[in-house]
């Protein structure tokens, strides 16, 4: 058999990357990678751009086990971290970090379809931050919708239906000075709601 090319060596048997240039003249060095599957009757199958994505069609045109190291909650959050993340608020994309960095020691290691309702509801309490932990599994619930969206499960999200910790709402007393700033900038309607709420206590 002959030896495959070195830029293939990395992919399965019948799977090769197509590396082509821009023809854009405003970015003419960029190169884009695409994958394809050439059949056993000499068909070229398109796989797309995603390395990750591209394995798995390749598992199912093969009919072959799809690869575990996929098939791995750590694969999800590292593709949501590369992915997801970057296209969120400067903040939102600062919370969401952490909140990873506190899911990958309890949720790394486990297949996406071991992960259940009851898994979810002990990580919970074992949280000692109650609020921070129904921050951490709202985004595990969106991290494993866009695994479904992904193709990497089709399970149901196993974060739907976990309670969650209580949370005590923030008081806060707006004072004459706050109140004169908002009613000063503030259109008719909120002025009439603002009018009400004082008058009615």
């Amino acid at each position: 058999m002959r030896p495959r090319n070195y830029e293939n060596r990395d992919l399965p048997p019948g799977m090769y990357r197509r590396i082509r240039s821009s023809k854009s003249k405003k970015n003419p060095k960029k190169e884009w990678i695409s994958y394809i599957y050439l059949d056993k009757s000499g068909k070229l199958i398109p796989l797309g751009t995603d390395l990750n994505l591209a394995r798995l069609k390749w598992a199912e045109l093969e009919a072959k086990e799809k690869p575990r190291d996929l098939l791995q909650i750590k694969s999800v959050f590292d593709r949501y971290e590369r992915d997801i993340i970057p296209k969120k608020a400067p903040r939102t994309q600062k919370d969401n970090l952490a909140e990873l960095r506190q899911l990958r020691p309890f949720f790394d290691g486990a297949p996406i379809d071991a992960i259940t309702p009851s898994l979810v509801a002990q990580y919970r309490d074992a949280r000692s931050a109650p609020v921070r932990a129904n921050r951490e599994i709202a985004l595990l619930s969106h991290i494993y919708n866009m695994a479904r969206e992904w193709g990497l499960s089709t399970k149901e999200n196993p974060c739907q239906g976990v309670r969650k910790n209580k949370e005590k709402p923030r008081d806060f007393y707006a004072n004459d000075s706050v109140w004169k700033a908002v009613y000063a900038k503030a259109v008719d309607e909120l002025r009439v709601a603002m009018d009400l709420a004082y008058l009615t206590g």
